[in-house]
């Protein structure tokens, strides 16, 4: 099969440039290894910025695929002593960050693209990828048997684990740092505590709540290294959580437990040849700031728009060539404020006991600076909500 554009991965990075291609005529394939019925049904990231909204509007996706309608405009901090709560949409103007999940994202925008004729193979997991003057072939493994595409460009939207990140291997760096952190991530089944985001910087350890829907609400909590939700029945959960957050959890459903060993990673370049990588195949973010998702559409549209004029009219490869470099920038001054941010709210190496008084007092040092500093406070509304200063 001979197409433009072959896409590995239906993620969001994956589905908004496959839209966005087919949108401009490119013939383009997908390549998914999940099930069709399986895709968009596990809950993630769900801070959307503000600037990823604007794009994805200007673009044609906002309004029309996605309403973003779900405004979350404050965050607050929880320390033993007090709480601080940081009006960043105000700071920025009236601009706040929008909830709206990552799974609806991509299932909404994966049936827009089906709808429109949108060729996607379903349970197909990509097993090579060769390039060369000529093209790029993708091979993948399906449920009738092995698939060869032939393909001008190959897109690597597939994640952390990404097979086409792989065939790059000697052509690329790639930048990693592993964070003695480790979270549990939850799913628990109930309303919001309150109408915005709750960061908790407890002597005991991290713990955040997040708003996804009206009856699910996601929360972290920062756990030892080598422990597990094998070693947290979900008594001692709500028990932990509620204690570093304030709040009482009584017996609230956690129907999802998982734990995030929390790793960085860019890798430069982005691209090599015929092969480019986007989102979670080029880097890893913590979820410090909620920005994973974020880095990854924004890829997607720059990738998006190279890729419209090297396969257009004028056939012209110009932008879609400095594709690496023109996102590397953002995606440096992003992992510098999610660094920084983890680093704040999260306790050094083998606290946990309360005993760490130096690492407390960091923290509640920051947290008291976001309070009374007014400046501090601007830059972090704005880095934070994903606004750039005017």
């Amino acid at each position: 099969m001979r197409t433009d554009v072959v896409v590995v991965g239906a993620g969001p990075a994956g589905l908004v440039l496959a839209w966005l291609l087919q949108r401009a005529g490119v013939a383009t394939t997908v390549v998914e290894a999940q099930a069709h019925d399986q895709l968009g049904k596990l809950p993630k990231a769900g801070i959307v910025e503000y600037r990823t909204v604007q794009l994805l509007t200007a673009e044609g996706l906002g309004g029309a695929v996605l309403d973003f309608a779900a405004e979350n405009h404050r965050c607050e901090f929880r320390t033993a002593d007090e709480s601080v709560l940081v009006d960043y949409g105000a700071l920025t103007g009236g601009r706040p960050h929008y909830v709206f999940p990552q799974h609806e994202l991509v299932a909404r925008v994966a049936t827009s693209f089906l709808d429109e004729g949108g060729r996607v193979l379903f349970e197909h997991r990509v097993t090579g990828v060769e390039q060369d003057a000529d093209g790029a072939r993708v091979t993948a493994a399906g449920p009738d048997g092995p698939q060869e595409l032939h393909a001008g460009v190959v897109v690597g939207c597939d994640g952390a684990g990404s097979a086409v990140a792989r065939s790059l291997a000697g052509h690329v760096t790639s930048h990693d740092r592993r964070h003695p952190q480790r979270f549990l991530v939850i799913s628990a089944a109930m309303p919001p505590l309150v109408g915005h985001t709750i960061y908790a910087a407890h002597p005991r350890g991290y713990a955040a709540h997040m708003r996804r829907l009206p009856e699910v609400t996601r929360l972290y909590l920062e756990v030892p290294g080598d422990q597990g939700p094998a070693d947290w029945p979900h008594d001692r959960i709500r028990d932990e959580v509620g204690r570093r957050l304030g709040a009482d959890l009584g017996g609230v459903e956690l129907p999802e437990v998982d734990v995030l060993d929390l790793r960085t990673r860019v890798t430069t370049p982005m691209q090599h040849g015929r092969v480019f990588l986007v989102g979670d195949a080029a880097h890893l973010i913590t979820p410090a700031g909620g920005k994973g998702m974020n880095l990854a559409i924004f890829d997607a549209v720059e990738l998006a728009h190279g890729l419209v004029e090297r396969f257009g009219p004028q056939g012209d490869p110009t932008r879609s060539e400095r594709y690496s470099a023109t996102r590397l920038r953002a995606i440096w001054r992003t992992q510098a404020f999610s660094d920084w941010f983890l680093r704040i709210m999260t306790a050094p190496p083998g606290a946990g006991d309360e005993r760490d008084g130096f690492g407390l007092g960091l923290r509640e040092g920051w947290v008291s600076s976001l309070q009374r500093d007014p400046l501090l406070r601007r830059w972090f509304a704005h880095a934070y909500a994903g606004v750039d200063p005017e």
